[in-house]
């Protein structure tokens, strides 16, 4: 099951909690708001029980025949999958949702051909984007902040049964973009947003700072590695041993994803009716809650007019659209790529033989960092996760998972992740045994 971290008491004491955050949550107000939201609960009826069996055929052909709409995401269980079926782009060759072979218009016009075609009483992708653009107009108002006016990486997000675990705790990089929920099925849990817990000192967004909170926690940090991380916070990565992650700089890492260090101070999700929208802005850590039946929500980013700004709204323009949530990470996810890059760099920058101690005991902490947050919340979806390619860690991953599960000792693995030269190492780095080369026939 999914850890769960404490909760606060009431919807109230959550929404102020969101609201303090920069996380809208808006419920349907105008009439047609309202009919909208109904059309939602009724679709999501439609497609989650009445019709189950025939939309599921739909996504399944999709998934299994190369139809590219529909794909599955962490969080589901071996009997109940979560779909993600995307809408097509704004720029696809489309004409027209009765002629699309894209999953989410089928699943539309299979509702619309059982419920009539009028104005009135059908759904289509169009008044879903609408309805979310309004719910950005309303934050944009309330909020007095720069306004959103297009959508991008829409898709219906939906599961047929239950229960599921539900998800581990990520950030989508998403900054300057909005994150998008709105939730069309009766009694839909929401996303699950996390407070962290700041320990009395500033959060973790640079090598600084994170090294701030590793000695608040306590932990005596290697000298190497506190010289490492501050002499290359901004250092761009582009260099052989540091170019296989696509990240820019390591401060620029840690600004979208440095929060997933810090501890939960508790967990925030509402039972949700119907057309109501959760709107994000910023990279929160966030997870698909736990659940006992179907559920279904649309999900995109809103990306922000360009002409509508302020200078801190600048610093990310370069971004706007791009950023569409697809790039993710969990904590033991982030950790290990970090764990890989630092790895690399310490090979790299200590190569004296004095330095072989140092560039040691910086790894170990860093290993025993990723052990801690293994048992902090230890998940066979990791496994999932971690590409192929990367056998070596994921089999060292595994192994470390089997140990937390039967409550045993790690400190072999820790060693051998420390001397390894392959484990924690991106693949460019690793060397592969040669091929034996095929001795040529003797000439006679």
């Amino acid at each position: 099951m999914r850890k769960e971290y404490p909760q606060l008491n009431s919807d109230h004491e959550i929404k102020e909690e969101l609201t303090e955050m920069g996380i809208d949550v808006f419920e349907p107000q105008s009439t047609s708001e309202k009919h909208l939201a109904q059309l939602f609960e009724d679709f999501s009826q439609f497609v989650l029980h009445s019709e189950r069996d025939k939309c599921l055929e739909i996504m399944e052909d999709d998934l299994n025949n190369g139809g590219m709409s529909v794909g599955e995401l962490q969080g589901g269980s071996q009997l109940y999958s979560i779909y993600r079926v995307s809408f097509p782009s704004d720029d696809d060759s489309y004409d027209g949702q009765a002629d699309s072979n894209n999953a989410a218009i089928k699943l539309l016009n299979y509702y619309n051909q059982q419920h009539g075609l009028s104005s009135k009483t059908s759904l289509t992708m169009g008044k879903i984007k609408q309805y979310m653009l309004g719910m950005c107009d309303r934050r944009s108002r309330e909020r007095n902040c720069r306004r959103y006016t297009s959508l991008g990486n829409v898709m219906f997000i939906l599961q047929l049964g239950g229960p599921t675990n539900g998800q581990v705790r990520h950030i989508d990089n998403m900054v300057p973009n909005l994150q998008i929920c709105l939730y069309m099925s009766s009694e839909c849990p929401s996303t699950v947003v996390y407070a962290m817990d700041d320990g009395n000192g500033l959060p973790v967004t640079n090598a600084t700072t994170l090294i701030d909170f590793w000695e608040r926690q306590g932990k005596v940090v290697p000298e190497a590695l506190k010289e490492l991380l501050i002499r290359h916070g901004d250092t761009k990565l582009k260099t052989k041993h540091t170019k296989y992650l696509g990240w820019s700089t390591i401060n620029l890492q840690l600004l979208c994803f440095g929060k997933l260090y810090q501890p939960v101070a508790y967990q925030l999700g509402l039972q949700t009716v119907p057309g109501t929208t959760l709107l994000a802005g910023g990279n929160e850590i966030h997870a698909g809650p736990p659940t006992k039946h179907s559920r279904m929500f649309a999900f995109a980013i809103g990306v922000p007019d360009t002409n509508d700004q302020n200078a801190d709204d600048r610093l990310h323009d370069g971004d706007i659209g791009k950023n569409d949530g697809e790039v993710q990470y969990s904590p033991v996810l982030f950790h290990i790529d970090f764990c890989c890059l630092i790895f690399s760099m310490l090979d790299h920058e200590y190569r004296a033989s004095n330095e072989e101690d140092s560039v040691r005991e910086a790894k170990r902490f860093l290993v025993e960092v990723l052990v801690e947050m293994i048992r902090d919340y230890p998940m066979d979806e990791y496994l999932l996760q971690i590409d192929q390619e990367r056998e070596d860690v994921r089999t060292w991953l595994d192994s470390i998972l089997s140990r937390v599960a039967e409550e045993l000792l790690v400190d072999g693995l820790v060693a051998e992740a420390v001397q390894s030269d392959r484990i924690l190492y991106t693949p460019d780095l690793i060397k592969r045994p040669p091929k034996k080369k095929k001795k040529k026939p003797i000439q006679r």
